[in-house]
């Protein structure tokens, strides 16, 4: 019995969805040996399964839980017969879900047309450009985060150390760090919306691109 790993046949999109008609495999193999001086003929039953259709070889007979297969055994000799059961199915992903990644595996497949191609690398390279924002993105604020702390331990430091007589070159360097923090925040904080707006229009550029995908 040996089962082939399932194989994609055809490849489509539209409407922002793809779907792919996969193919598996499935043969068993009879092997029996005719002991007598007389050639002999054998009925092989194996059951129906669901889904599966027989495409080699052709069935003597099916009923609604069986296949039967005839062999043709020779005098004294070894037989085998190898029966070969197909499913064929549809998969469906939605082309938002996938990740740059997950497209270049798609694009890499042999049975995708130079249409289908073209424009999967068109939104895989979309959707590595949002990746890369998404990150500097994520950095960006938690950079904001940590300074936003430490500027709070300049303050708290200030506030503690003001009265105290003979502190006032470290409050000093306390005010010149808080200055640094406030400086680095502020910059970090532009960034961050310049990166929303980067985000929101490739996810514009992303949505539009799928809507007109079609192969």
């Amino acid at each position: 019995f040996d089962t082939k790993e399932a194989t994609v046949r055809e490849v489509h999109v539209s409407r922002g969805v793809m779907t792919s008609k996969m193919a598996r495999v499935e043969t068993t193999t009879y092997s029996v040996r005719n002991v007598d001086a007389k050639a002999k003929t054998l009925i092989v039953e194996q059951p129906v399964r669901g889904g599966y259709v027989v495409v080699n070889p052709k069935p003597l007979e099916t009923t609604a839980t069986a296949w039967r297969f005839q062999m043709d055994l020779a005098a004294r000799s070894p037989a085998r017969m190898a029966v070969v059961q197909e499913n064929v199915y549809d998969e469906t992903v939605e082309l938002g879900n996938l990740t740059p990644e997950n497209i270049l595996v798609w694009v890499q497949n042999k049975n995708l047309g130079a249409a289908g191609r073209r424009q999967l690398e068109e939104l895989s390279d979309l959707k590595r450009q949002f990746a890369g924002v998404t990150a500097e993105t994520t950095s960006n604020a938690s950079e904001v985060a940590s300074a936003s702390k430490d500027e709070e331990r300049a303050r708290q430091n200030i506030r503690s150390l003001s009265n105290v007589s003979g502190q006032q070159e470290q409050v000093q360097n306390y005010a010149r760090q808080l200055a640094q923090y406030e400086s680095r925040i502020t910059t970090l904080h532009d960034r961050l919306g310049e990166l929303e707006k980067q985000k929101t229009a490739l996810q514009g550029q992303i949505d539009s691109t799928i809507e007109k995908m079609t192969f």
